[in-house]
C-alpha cells in the first residue's frame, strides 16, 4: 500500500482512509506492520470522489490509485513503526468489529480524552463488579 499523510484536519481523529469494498462503512479495523508485528486499532472511512477532490488539491503529492493507497495520520504512522509518508508499505488491514477491537480503537486513539475516558470506564466496570459481588455476599449470615 502507498502510504499518504493525512489532512490537517483528520490529524488528530481516530480514523483511517483507504479503499476497500470488502469493509462495511466506518468500521473498526486492525492495522499490522508484518516487518515488525505492531498494530494498531482505529476506525476506517472509505476513499470517494469527495476526499479525493479535497486531498489532491496542490501542493500534496495526489492519490492515483485509491485501491492501492492508505491516509494515515502521524500519530498511526509512529504506531506502526513509524512510517514514511510516501512509502510503500506491506500493511495488512483486518476488520475487527468486535468489543475488544472497538476498546482498542479507543485505547489506541490519538485524543487523550478518548483514551483516558476508555479506561475510566474499565474501572468503573471493575468497581461496579466489585460492588455487586459485596452486595451479594452481604445477604448471606456470617459464621
Amino acid at each position: 500500500m502507498r502510504l499518504f499523510a493525512a489532512l490537517h484536519d483528520d490529524s488528530h481523529q481516530g480514523w483511517i482512509w483507504l479503499k476497500d469494498s470488502q469493509l462495511p462503512a466506518r468500521c473498526v479495523v486492525k492495522i499490522t506492520n508484518p516487518t515488525n508485528q505492531k498494530s494498531v486499532y482505529c476506525e476506517a472511512l472509505q476513499i470517494d470522489t469527495n476526499f479525493l477532490g479535497i486531498y489532491n488539491q496542490s501542493p500534496r503529492l495526489p492519490i492515483t490509485d485509491p485501491a492501492s493507497s492508505i491516509v494515515v495520520s502521524a500519530w498511526f504512522r509512529a504506531k506502526l513503526g513509524g512510517l514514511d509518508t510516501r512509502s510503500d508499505v506491506p500493511l495488512i488491514v483486518k476488520p475487527s468489529e468486535c468489543y475488544w477491537g472497538k476498546f482498542k480503537a479507543c485505547t489506541d486513539h490519538p485524543q487523550t480524552v478518548v483514551r483516558v475516558a476508555s479506561w475510566l470506564g474499565v474501572l468503573g466496570l471493575l468497581l461496579g463488579i466489585v460492588g455487586v459481588l459485596l452486595g451479594v455476599l452481604s445477604l448471606f449470615p456470617q459464621a
